[in-house]
């Protein structure tokens, strides 16, 4: 069967052969499917036909068409004699670059054989076109990806140790041109900090052919610095090893990543508690705590995430504050709430809660950010300050606060009763609005003196009220201190002292009366009443004169005990005081063996002691006078009891009991006394009940007396005290008995 190829008269053939005859038979071949060229200059042709005989004439023309047209494949058939003639042209097993010769045809020829071979050539260059456009297309994207990539590229030698090539994100990054950088080792640009870094990390690309660093330090044209992110690979197309470096700038992103960890940091040491909860989660639960919200409840992160912070409400958590914090997440509003919450051990705690909603770029809110403040300490502050704001407006006392000026700042209820004036009138005035010009400036300039010291200032002082009036107030004014040992205030306390000084008056001219008037005249009396029993010889006349003797020495006893009433009060008692009462009763059996000789007394101190001064030796002898006085026993007997308190009271208190023989004190005397006044109708006969009474409250006890006909039973209970305790107040001057 005889192959007759379609014709491909679209590829040229040129026909390099020495002999005329060979030339025209294969043109008349050939042209019937290709067109055919004979010139003896090359032509671009699709193919070379070419005789043994010419070919080292053209080897040197047809190796640089090659070369040129490479990777498109150019065919050259060459047309041998023999197959010897032919062999040296044949393509090396390792060439170079492309084989001078593809193809070889022994002469003679038959066509079908040559059309095979040809057709064989031509399919190869067809193919070989349509990959070298292929290779052209991808070249050309690339080099377009290269141009337009956002990512600095650089194209680095290793061998020459220079930047070969590099795009304009490169040229931006660095800010040095094309040109410049081509002139750059690799190291002075993308790690001029450390050149080792780099050094190692493209040694590292060049044995493995690939490698990622998480950073390297880049140096700006301006001096900036820049941090990239390195992938490379090694480029096998040229002769000279290449590397391509991407270098992406994360210079924002580690300086937000800072910031992150910086502001994680922060909230992590925050002194607050700081939760982050999603809303976008089934009942909105936290999914982040810091170590303040673990330390403020109690409770470890562990514990926490994946709840709703209103496991820390507990039994007394007031609903409104919990209702305000659901309206603002409901609504996505900010709120701040002060609420009870409870720690993990039980203990309830003030906590001060802020929330608020965090927004995306578009404005939706993705989480709740909450603050939690453990406010205990100053709930408990304000508490007690309120406590004290009550006390202090309750109290039956003046009180006013003013600034280091002097300036009045606050005043109580009592203020305002006291001096007239309302605490708007005094608001921003100085306490010189009280001034009643009774003490000089020097007294003003001391009390400055004294409270800009830091000390206490505390005088006896007339003030002016708003009506004119004057008016005696004790004064006591106190600094107060900031943390710095600074005075910022100054707060006086004022008590009205007007009557205690009227009365203070009262008792000096009684006691000037009872004391020294009256005694004086007492003293005539007597003297005259011992001047006419002397001149009075009748029996009858001489009783008269003796019953009014024993009223005049009478007298003279209340006057004396008057005497004693303001020692009681003008002594003060040490808290340390302490009273053996074996002391206390051999003291009290010598005054009662020198005023009752004819008395019997019996005593038992039980070796106890009381928390008392001198003073109660005043009572108990004043006790037994008022039951001397109305005894009737022929011989009287008076016996004194210590002994411990009863029941519960014996570790505190000790109970001295008096007891007599006689029919007992009247009953309207401590009648009297227990209704703390005395009446017309219901008073006593002196003043010796009323001083056992003043004495033994004045030291801390109580008195209580019983009569039934037969004697008299007085207890008096005091506070006890250790035998063994010494005080040297016990010492002091007793008061004339």
């Amino acid at each position: 069967m005889t192959d007759h190829p379609a014709p491909d008269v679209d590829r040229t053939i040129q026909l390099l052969v020495d002999s005329d005859g060979d030339r025209d038979a294969l043109t008349q071949l050939l042209s019937t499917r290709y067109t055919v060229v004979t010139d003896q200059a090359l032509q671009p042709a699709d193919c070379y036909l070419v005789g043994d005989r010419l070919l080292p004439q053209y080897e040197a023309e047809l190796t640089e068409l090659k070369a040129e047209t490479d990777p498109t494949f150019l065919p050259v058939l060459l047309l041998q004699r023999t197959e010897e003639s032919g062999r040296q042209w044949l393509p090396e097993e390792n060439p170079t670059g492309p084989p001078l010769v593809d193809e070889t045809v022994t002469a003679p020829i038959d066509r079908v054989t040559l059309y095979r071979r040809l057709q064989n050539l031509l399919i190869r260059r067809e193919q070989s076109a349509e990959l070298a456009a292929d290779y052209e297309a991808v070249q050309h994207r690339f080099e377009r990806l290269f141009e337009a990539s956002n990512d600095a590229i650089f194209v680095i030698d290793i061998a020459e140790g220079i930047i070969a090539d590099c795009n304009p994100a490169a040229c931006a990054l660095v800010g040095y041109d094309y040109e410049t950088l081509q002139s750059m080792s690799p190291t002075e640009v993308l790690s001029a900090d450390d050149p080792d870094a780099l050094t190692a990390f493209l040694d590292e690309v060049y044995e493995r052919g690939e490698g990622w660093v998480e950073e390297l330090t880049c140096l700006s044209s301006d001096g900036d610095t820049r941090h990239v992110e390195c992938s490379a690979a090694t480029i096998d197309i040229a002769a000279s090893p290449l590397i391509l470096v991407s270098a992406r700038d994360i210079t924002e992103r580690k300086a937000y990543q800072q910031e992150l960890e910086l502001n994680t940091t922060a909230m992590d040491g925050a002194p607050v508690g700081i939760s982050i909860s999603d809303p976008d989660q089934e009942d909105n639960p936290m999914i982040y705590v810091n170590e303040g919200f673990e330390e403020i409840t109690g409770y470890s992160a562990e514990e926490t995430v994946g709840r709703n912070c209103r496991f820390l409400q507990g039994p007394d958590t007031r609903e409104e504050p919990v209702a305000a914090m659901r309206r603002a997440i409901d609504t996505e509003q900010p709120v701040a709430v002060e609420l009870r919450n409870y720690r993990k051990d039980g203990t309830m705690f003030w906590n001060r809660v802020t929330i608020a909603p965090v927004e995306n770029d578009d404005g939706e809110v993705t989480h709740f950010i909450g603050f939690q403040e453990d406010i205990t300490e100053r709930k408990e502050r304000e508490q007690r300050l309120q406590l004290f704001q009550k006390a202090v407006d309750s109290s039956a006392n003046a009180v006013l606060l003013t600034d280091a000026d002097g300036t009045i700042e606050y005043v109580n209820p009592a203020f305002e009763a006291q001096s007239g004036y309302t605490a708007a009138e005094v608001d921003g005035l100085t306490p010189h609005v009280l001034n009643s010009g009774r003490q000089d400036e020097a007294f003003y300039e001391e009390l400055w003196v004294t409270i800009s010291a830091g000390e206490t200032w505390e005088a006896d002082l007339v003030n002016q009220r708003k009506s004119g009036e004057l008016y005696q107030v004790h004064q006591q004014i106190t600094s107060i201190t900031d943390e710095d040992g600074e005075i910022t205030h100054f707060v006086a306390v004022e008590s009205d002292v007007t009557q205690r000084r009227l009365r203070e008056q009262q008792l000096a001219v009684l006691n000037r009366i009872l004391r020294h008037n009256l005694r004086n005249g007492l003293n005539v009396i007597d003297g005259n009443l011992t001047l006419l029993a002397e001149a009075v010889d009748d029996a009858q006349l001489q009783q008269f004169i003796d019953a009014m003797a024993g009223r005049v020495a009478e007298l003279e006893r209340v006057g004396d005990r008057a005497a004693t009433v303001r020692a009681l009060f003008d002594q003060e008692k040490s808290d340390d005081a302490v009273y053996a009462v074996t002391d206390l009763m051999a003291d009290v059996a010598e005054t009662v063996d020198q005023r009752y000789p004819e008395a019997t007394l019996h005593t038992d101190a039980g070796g106890l002691a009381v928390k008392a001064d001198t003073r109660l030796k005043i009572a108990l002898v004043e006790l037994v006078d008022s039951i001397m006085t109305h005894s009737d026993a022929a011989v009287p007997e008076v016996t004194i009891t210590a002994t411990p308190g009863t029941d519960t009271r014996a570790a505190e208190w000790v109970e001295i009991a008096v007891d007599d023989n006689g029919p007992g004190v009247p009953d309207y005397e401590w009648e009297a006394i227990k209704a703390g006044t005395e009446t017309p109708l219901e008073h006593g006969t002196g003043l010796g009940l009323w001083l056992v009474h003043w004495t033994i409250s004045l030291l801390g006890g109580e008195v209580e007396i019983e009569t039934d006909g037969s004697g008299t039973r007085a207890v008096l209970t005091l506070p006890r005290a250790d035998p063994a305790a010494s005080d040297d107040d016990t010492d002091a001057a007793d008061a004339d008995a």
